[in-house]
This record gives structure tokens, C-alpha cells and sequence, in this order.
């Protein structure tokens, strides 16, 4: 038997796991499932949480308000945990805190360290939907998570450029239609962002065509319940959007990506991945990440959308800011680096508490 003399593989201890990267993601995502479950059990169901509570009972593939995932995870904390107010609200504290993980890996895949993960986590925890949200049981809740996946499998797709990432795409696309119909719009931001950028050469690739495939057969469920349903939900929809413009629901749009949507204080960070996306050379290969912010933000903006409808698109704009960010930290001296950097944690975490403080309480 021949001898192995390959050098061996360094161990790490437990400190330089818990300090890494990946390790402090994981500490701060259990965090804030923890902050979100300690704090929500308060004031009784919300009223649309009642509407899923009956929908849990009566699982279908599909319901005049919203696609059925939200549903199955209400019927599966009722099996786990009965009526508790608590229990039926975790999975969706849950998804905010897998949404700042995948935050953070997505930062880290275009080239982030530690600090470039950590900042973009917790700008998208300081989202309003993300707060708010993880605070009850709503599509919405879920949604969150679901458009940070597609962008973080799009991310490993530019990055690596091996076309088989469309399957990942593809399923969670499918997935994050069965879960709220504003994935539609997501789905146009990488059409459209696959036509204006080199990513258009995988329109040559089988894996892409496979990828779309696949998110329609996850998909099929629902569209067939549809189709036997006289598509019941474009009726719902358009009826509750004309409630919405009639009472001004829909105003300021723009105005309010600025404030409710994100957080006043994470304002620089995406603005920075737009930057980043769009002029800086280094950001250049993740450009498609751009155009699936910029395409929907006019799809809703035209179609008069709520303005929380879009928040699912930040997380990763941050991821890129913060990428940005940290490259522009390294051109400065050790001294202004350090002050920024101070400056920087500072606010995001007074902002964090302050958020926590006003929001958590009085949420739903």
C-alpha cells in the first residue's frame, strides 16, 4: 500500500467556526428569530392571519387571496404547536432569519469577508417588511426569503457561469410563485436582465429552457387549481388593487423605498449596490442583479404596486453595497477606514434597537 504523504487538512477549533463568516451569519439569523418569537406574541391574530388560520384547515392548492405555502406552513405550526399564538407565527420569524442569512452568503459569493456579510444580514433585518412581517403570519413573510434565493442562485450563476445553476433558479422560482404571485415580477427582472446583458448567451443552453421548465412544473399545481377555479384570484386581485388606489394605499411610491420599504439608515448601502452594479468594473459580471431591481421597481411603479411589494429586492442590493463598501474601506488609510467603520456599526446598530424598540412591540 502506497504511503500518503499529502500534508494534513488544518482543524479548525470551535472559536474560529463561531468567529467566521458563516458562523456569525448564523448567530445573528438565530438572533433574530429569537428577538421576532420573544416579541410576537401579543394582541391576538391578526385579521389575515385568521383568513390563513381557516386556509390551514382546509389545505388546497391554491385560494382566492394568495398561492398555498402560506397556508401549508399555518396547517404544519398547528400540528406542532396548536393554536398558539407564538408557535403559529414562528416559521415566519423563521424566513426573516434565513433571509438575513442569505443576505450574507450572497455577499460573501461576490467577494465579501466577514464585515461585507454581516452589514448587508443586517440591513435586510432593518427592512419595515422584514420587522413587520416576521412578526406575523403573511405571504409576504415568506415571499422575503424566497426572492434572496433566487438572487443568490442567480449570484452563483454569474459567478461560476455553469449553466446548471438555472435548475436552482428555476425551482425556486417555482416555489416563490406558490408562495406569493409578486415572484411574476422577479421573473421579468431576470428575463429582462438575461436579454440586456452577455447572460443572454445561456439562452443557447438547454439547463436555462430546463430551468424554466422546472419552475413551471413546480408551479403547475396551483395554475391547474386555477384554471378549475375560473382563475378566482384575478378577480380577487384586481378588486383589492382598486381598493388600494381608491384609498391612496398605492401613493408615493417611490418616496416610500426610501423610508418604509428599507430603513432611512440602509439607504446608503443599496444605492451602493446599484453603484456597484451598474458603474463599478468589478461589479460589472453581477450586473443582471441591477436590472432585476430596476425592471420590477417600473413594473410596480407603472402598475401602481404597493410600495412593500418591492422590498424582497433589497436584500441584494445590500449584499453588493456592502461588497462595494468594504473594497472602498481597503483604498482608505487605517485610521479613516477605522472611523467610518465606527461611525458606520454605530448607526446601524442604534437604528436596530430603535427599530426593535418601536416596531416589535405594537407589531401586527
Amino acid at each position: 500500500m502506497q504511503a500518503d504523504f499529502s500534508p494534513p487538512v488544518p482543524r479548525r477549533n470551535w472559536k474560529e467556526v463561531v468567529t467566521s463568516g458563516l458562523g456569525m451569519l448564523a448567530i445573528f439569523a438565530f438572533g433574530n428569530v429569537l428577538i421576532h418569537t420573544l416579541a410576537n406574541g401579543q394582541y391576538g391574530f391578526h385579521r389575515d392571519e385568521l383568513l390563513t388560520y381557516n386556509n390551514a384547515r382546509h389545505l388546497q392548492w391554491g385560494y382566492a387571496v394568495y398561492p398555498p405555502v402560506t397556508a401549508f406552513f399555518g396547517r404544519l405550526s398547528l400540528v406542532l404547536f396548536g393554536t398558539s399564538l407564538r408557535g403559529f407565527r414562528l416559521f415566519a420569524a423563521m424566513a426573516q432569519g434565513l433571509a438575513m442569512l442569505l443576505t450574507g452568503l450572497a455577499a460573501r459569493e461576490m467577494g465579501g469577508r466577514r464585515e461585507a456579510q454581516l452589514v448587508s444580514a443586517f440591513a435586510a433585518a432593518l427592512c419595515g417588511v422584514s420587522l413587520v412581517h416576521g412578526s406575523f403570519t403573511s405571504y409576504t413573510a415568506f415571499d422575503f426569503p424566497c426572492w434572496i434565493l433566487v438572487a443568490y442562485f442567480v449570484i452563483r450563476l454569474l459567478k461560476s457561469d455553469d449553466p446548471r445553476w438555472w435548475l436552482a433558479i428555476g425551482a425556486t422560482t417555482g416555489l416563490g410563485m406558490m408562495t406569493k404571485y409578486t415572484m411574476a415580477f422577479l421573473v421579468l427582472g431576470v428575463v429582462g436582465g438575461v436579454l440586456l446583458t452577455p447572460v443572454r448567451r445561456h439562452l443557447k443552453s438547454p439547463w436555462l429552457w430546463l430551468g424554466a421548465a422546472l419552475a413551471l412544473l413546480v408551479f403547475l399545481p396551483n395554475l391547474l387549481w386555477q384554471i378549475h377555479n375560473h382563475f378566482v384570484t384575478l378577480d380577487c386581485i384586481r378588486t383589492i388593487h382598486a381598493r388600494d388606489v381608491s384609498r391612496g394605499s398605492t401613493d408615493h411610491f417611490l418616496l416610500n423605498q426610501f423610508w418604509s420599504t428599507t430603513n432611512v439608515v440602509t439607504v446608503p448601502i443599496w444605492c451602493a449596490g446599484l453603484w456597484f452594479l451598474f458603474v463599478a468594473p468589478k461589479g460589472k459580471r453581477y450586473r443582471l442583479l441591477g436590472w432585476m431591481y430596476v425592471i420590477p421597481l417600473a413594473a410596480f411603479l407603472f402598475a401602481k404596486g404597493r410600495n412593500y411589494y418591492l422590498a424582497a429586492a433589497y436584500p441584494m442590493l445590500f449584499a453588493a453595497g456592502a461588497v462595494w463598501g468594504e473594497q472602498w474601506l481597503s483604498s482608505l488609510s487605517a485610521c479613516s477606514a477605522l472611523v467610518v467603520r465606527r461611525i458606520a456599526w454605530r448607526t446601524m446598530a442604534i437604528s436596530g434597537l430603535c427599530s426593535i424598540a418601536v416596531t416589535l412591540p405594537i407589531a401586527p
